[in-house]
């Protein structure tokens, strides 16, 4: 990813999960402190996708673009981000 597409960039330690309970079967909140920055995070996240815990840390990262090259979106849609029903492991 080009430099110029980067808005931000820190690592995170988490804090707490679901501190407030947890309020949907597959999504989970977590409070984390930054690493980098006197800054805090509230982040909901999928618990099958990504199973953090506290103590764990992350990186997170920002982009306004997400070629690898930085460039802008043509506005041409080439390819859909989701996956066909039954196919990749997507199974309902």
């Amino acid at each position: 990813m080009a430099d110029s597409s980067l808005l931000f960039d820190d690592l995170f330690t988490i804090t707490n999960v679901d501190k407030d309970g947890k309020k949907f079967d597959r999504v989970s909140r977590l409070n984390a402190s930054s690493t980098n920055h006197s800054m805090t995070l509230v982040l909901d996240f999928n618990v099958e996708l990504y199973p953090l815990k506290v103590g764990d840390s992350f990186a997170l990262a920002l982009s306004s673009s997400l070629t690898p090259e930085g460039e802008k979106d043509s506005g041409i849609e080439t390819q859909s981000w989701r996956l066909e029903e039954g196919k990749g492991g997507l199974e309902i």
